[in-house]
């Protein structure tokens, strides 16, 4: 099993905050499963500002927004949005 580093973005750190606190611990834990499955899917996919594909994994009434860097072992959380949105 792969297991990466993760890096939120600060955005996504000030979102997760004003979560409510079950909340905080669902999609952290999230994030941990992301560390040990970086080639984990997510519900949908969509492309960043210079074309990369960013996958979006829903989780109640937000969206993680996420890409994996394998090549330096690494998922970077982009993005902590409304899952509407």
């Amino acid at each position: 099993m792969i297991t990466c580093r993760v890096f939120i973005a600060a955005e996504v750190i000030t979102t997760l905050r004003a979560c409510p606190s079950r909340e905080q611990q669902i999609i952290t834990r999230l994030f941990e499963e992301l560390a040990k499955d970086p080639y984990r899917a997510g519900d949908y996919s969509e492309r960043d500002a210079i074309g990369r594909p960013v996958q979006v994994l829903i989780t109640g009434s937000r969206a993680i927004c996420f890409w994996a860097d394998h090549a330096v072992k690494e998922v970077k959380i982009v993005d902590l949005r409304p899952a509407g949105r």
